[in-house]
């Protein structure tokens, strides 16, 4: 199959290390770390606030037992290390930076090629990972910086390419598609992405995302976003319909491919979607559970 390889320049991971490591990060992430103590190799998680808005998303990986490695946008890494550093408190962590040590690569097949990802045998030190939160994302490699392209496998080496990609599919990542403290984690799809446990108990942040879960009442979500033409890249441009009501907000652009936040019911309802003038198009995600209507319930 024809996967491409491509070193992921604005992800960056941080070690989390030390016995109480798995008990420290689960009160402070939305899904729960036991998955990881029990044998998954990876898994999507996001860090909130007190308010229940999503800070950081984090893809986290278990390297050996009470050894944590937390990926994240690189812009934010800095602040993510402190906010860990602030609740270690007293426990005994290492909260390490392995910005300079390590590269996140990731093997994937675009939409015309989906297809399982597999890795042959990776070099001591690689890890490999499937992309926890959808298959169509491919696979998520962790090796030591010094590690050359062709020693992971032969397969096309390819630059800017994924983010295009994790657009059509309709994901959002990092600090563009989710702006610090401008959105809640059910907004960012972090249920339908297997990145939110509500079974686990406390965490910061919980409270206010247990309640929306439970109304079940989300009204935007990030969607993905087509254009024909190519759109301005100003982050929050409002999304307008024809009949000039507010959609949302425009997230992240590369060239045709595109995520916004939108209000979901209008969104799909409107007959134009304009961004700057620019006509759009959206959908909901294949990989969005098919809601059931209401009434099958009162039957």
């Amino acid at each position: 199959a024809n996967f491409m390889l491509e070193n992921l320049k604005n992800r960056a991971l941080i070690r989390v290390s030390g016995t109480e490591s798995g008990a420290f990060l689960q009160g402070l992430i939305t899904n729960d770390i036991r998955h990881l103590e029990h044998g998954a190799p990876g898994m999507f998680a996001m860090v909130l606030n007190k308010a229940g808005r999503v800070l950081y998303d984090t893809l986290i990986y278990r390297s050996m037992p009470e050894t944590f490695l937390m990926e994240c946008d690189r812009d934010v890494l800095p602040d993510l290390r402190k906010h860990l550093l602030i609740f270690r408190v007293r426990k005994k962590i290492s909260i390490d930076s392995l910005e300079s040590d390590m590269n996140v690569w990731v093997a994937f097949s675009d939409q015309n090629n989906p297809g399982e990802v597999s890795m042959g045998k990776l070099p001591d030190g690689a890890i490999a990972c499937p992309d926890p939160r959808l298959r169509d994302l491919g696979c998520r490699i962790l090796a030591p910086k010094s590690l050359a392209a062709e020693s992971l496998g032969q397969i096309d080496v390819v630059e800017n390419k994924y983010r295009a990609h994790r657009y059509a599919v309709g994901v959002g990542e990092g600090v563009i598609d989710h702006p610090p403290t401008k959105c809640f984690p059910l907004e960012v799809n972090g249920d339908y992405l297997h990145g939110l446990s509500v079974h686990k108990g406390c965490y910061l942040g919980q409270e206010f995302t247990a309640r929306t879960y439970h109304t079940g009442v989300v009204r935007k979500r990030l969607m993905p976003v087509i254009t024909s033409e190519e759109i301005p890249d100003k982050a929050d441009v409002n999304i307008e319909s024809d009949e000039g009501k507010n959609l949302g907000k425009l997230r992240g652009v590369v060239k045709n491919h595109a995520l916004a936040l939108l209000r979901i019911d209008s969104a799909l309802a409107a007959k134009k979607i304009l961004i700057g003038g620019t006509a759009v198009t959206t959908r909901k995600p294949s990989w969005w559970p098919q809601e059931v209507p209401k009434e099958k319930f009162s039957q």
